[in-house]
């Protein structure tokens, strides 16, 4: 049984979604993959020369740039065969296929925050996301809390959700502010040595309430004018367009999309992440901070408490005038910053690469075996509905020297003994 992935989100700026399966293939180029052989479809053509070479698995460019569905339905619909397994980690499972699945579900937003969607997304993506949760076999969440969402909001079994957290590679380490590395990376954003800076990072979504966070960046520096911090954003817009005002503030800094080559530098030099977000279905940028030495304020709601966990400074109250004053502490106070690096980094041992890939492929492997045993089942009941239908059929042909009978050969009995 061939496994088929669904590789169309390991685009050159990959968000969430895919740095979650880079992180999977990653981990299999160690260990290697659950089965063999395994073919990961791409929509871009310059992918593979960017991902693992792992044994036993190819890639295979297909519908180049085409549009996601067009993609998923004439692209990765033209890759699959009868008899192969799909593991679909983008949220959607191809509308014409019924074969075995292990699906990923990131979060259901459009389920949990309706005012934020028109009536045409809601009803389109309500529709994309029943219809996978109805067609896999097994479905993956990165939380605890994303899991009771799709099964509430999707009616999905108990037993068939499981949570999978994301791991993070052994690269995401603290990098020194004062290596030449750290340096060059923020002079060519324009930045001085000694600036200091807040840092966002993530796509730029309207739950991520962008807007709020500039506005209490800008009370702090009303209450402080001297305030030594910039405030820097990492991230690209959503498709439902930009949440970044037309133009910004003094002291605001926009990179846009920021590649996984100079992440670590952000994140290692940062006075603090600033993460408020409304909803999140894990928040893969808040262990990747605390793993590079960050210290992380966001919002106690959704996954954001499992990312979290014990080390990140909540706010319990999301207004500008909490945040601003979250934003002096932190820029003056380096005994409480300390303490939640100190914390961050205990906290985010727990999300090892390792451990991630290992529960995915054993879900993996998992259900191809219930698969499998099931239609073993339904082959043998077939032969003995036949059997009783047709009893003149005989069931036995004598062997011959050419076709010599199987069961004598790999039955251990005393009778075939000479």
């Amino acid at each position: 049984m061939r496994l088929v992935i669904d590789g169309r989100r390991l685009t050159p700026e990959r968000t969430g979604v895919g740095r979650y399966l880079e992180t999977l293939l990653e981990e299999w180029a160690v260990v290697g993959p659950p089965w063999e052989p395994v073919m990961v479809a791409l929509a871009d053509p310059t992918a593979p020369a960017r991902l693992p070479r792992i044994d036993g698995l190819e890639y295979r460019v297909v519908g180049a740039n085409w549009p996601g569905l067009i993609w998923e339905r004439f692209g990765l619909g033209r890759l699959l065969q009868r008899g192969d397994f799909l593991f679909a980690p983008a949220n959607f499972v191809p509308t014409h296929w019924r074969g075995p699945t292990v699906s990923v579900i990131h979060d259901v937003i459009q389920f949990v925050q309706p005012s934020s969607f028109s009536w045409r997304v809601r009803a389109w993506y309500g529709w994309r996301y029943r219809l996978t949760a109805s067609r896999s076999h097994r479905i993956l969440t990165p939380s605890h809390a994303t899991a009771r969402d799709v099964m509430s909001r999707l009616k999905v079994p108990p037993q068939r959700v499981v949570v999978a957290h994301p791991g993070i590679g052994p690269e995401f380490l603290p990098v020194r502010r004062d290596s030449v590395r750290s340096r060059e990376t923020r002079r060519a954003a324009g930045l001085r040595d000694e600036d200091r800076y807040f840092l966002f990072l993530g796509k730029r979504t309207r739950r991520r309430r962008i807007d709020l966070l500039i506005e209490a960046y800008q009370a702090a520096r009303l209450q402080r004018p001297h305030l030594a911090e910039r405030l820097v954003l990492g991230g690209k817009p959503s498709f439902a367009g930009d949440a970044l005002p037309a133009t910004l503030p003094e002291g605001v800094l926009d990179l846009g999309y920021l590649p996984e080559s100079q992440l670590r530098v952000w994140l290692s030099g940062a006075t603090a992440l600033i993460y408020p977000s409304d909803y999140e279905g894990f928040g893969l940028p808040v262990i990747e901070a605390m793993a590079c030495g960050c210290p992380v304020v966001t919002c106690r709601n959704s996954a954001l408490t499992e990312a979290g966990g014990d080390a990140a400074i909540y706010l319990d109250r999301l207004d500008v005038e909490s945040l601003a004053q979250t934003l002096l502490r932190l820029a003056e106070d380096t005994d409480q910053r300390q303490f939640h690096i100190d914390r961050g980094l205990r906290h985010v041992a727990a999300f090892s690469r390792s451990r991630f890939a290992r529960i995915v492929a054993d879900e993996l492997v998992e259900v191809r075996d219930a698969f499998a045993s099931r239609l073993d089942r339904r082959a043998r009941r077939a032969g003995s509905f036949l059997w009783r239908t047709f009893p003149e059929v005989p069931r036995h042909v004598e062997p011959t020297r050419d076709f010599p009978d199987w069961r004598t050969e790999h039955v251990p009995d005393h009778r075939h003994v000479s």
